[in-house]
């Protein structure tokens, strides 16, 4: 291309493709989705979603029932499985109320699978249906293992246990303390019903009227264990103010 050829071609291009200005944008947008469809899409997504999360809270709590019904029918629960149980009670609380309080399942529980027990009875979010469980777990005599599994299991919920619980509570460390030959076992048991007791009726003051007459005794019995002399003097301070 010779020089006078190049300069009309760039005079051209200047003149006519180069100068233009853009073109407007479309005013308007085809879209390849409908909305209706969509929404429908989403909420059979969100109802499958909502089945699958029913039918694996039903097959969960199907499962506890099973591995819990076959353990207290053996006498023993595989660690694994305790762990395991344990896990998803915490992933499902709601499990808790659901499963059995019989004496038979809370007594294994507590003498075998304490963490199961501490588990249940932290937490179910019934206080009459936890209050059950304990009154159902109690048998003498009381073993060391069993009272502080116990102990460990109620002690945040003091201020939930009915006078009834309790009651039942103060008869079998009371049964325990005649049958156990061991003082060690015998001090633990009392220092520890001390200890529960002296947080429930200073949680609950009305507790200290209702349990007056049979804590009292106890504690009469006991004056030289120091946690016991502690609670009747506290239970002999607050009975005045329960009654007024």
């Amino acid at each position: 291309m010779d020089e006078e050829t190049e300069q009309a071609v760039r005079r051209h291009l200047a003149t006519t493709v180069m100068s233009r200005p853009f073109g407007p944008l479309p005013t308007t947008i085809f879209p390849t989705f409908s909305v209706a469809a969509d929404v429908q899409m989403i909420t059979q997504g969100m109802q499958r979603a909502r089945a699958i999360e029913a039918k694996t809270k039903q097959d969960s709590e199907a499962h506890v029932l099973s591995q819990l019904a076959a353990a207290v029918s053996k006498g023993m629960l595989a660690s694994e499985t305790e762990l395991e149980i344990i896990k998803m009670l915490k992933r499902q609380p709601e499990l808790c109320g659901k499963l059995p309080v019989e004496p038979a399942y809370m007594r294994f529980l507590l003498a075998s699978c304490p963490g199961i027990f501490e588990c249940l009875v932290s937490l179910v979010a019934s206080a009459e249906k936890r209050n059950a469980m304990v009154r159902n777990a109690l048998v003498s005599p009381l073993s060391a293992a069993k009272h502080n599994a116990l102990i460990n299991s109620v002690i945040a919920h003091a201020s939930e246990l009915t006078a009834e619980t309790l009651l039942k509570y103060l008869d079998v460390v009371e049964a325990t303390c005649r049958l156990v030959q061991k003082a060690e076992t015998k001090m633990y048991s009392v220092r520890s019903l001390c200890k529960l007791f002296y947080i429930a009726i200073n949680q609950n003051n009305d507790l200290a009227e209702q349990v007056f007459i049979q804590l009292s005794s106890f504690c009469l019995s006991f004056l030289k264990v120091k946690e016991a002399a502690d609670l009747y003097k506290r239970l002999v301070e607050l009975r005045p103010q329960a009654s007024s």
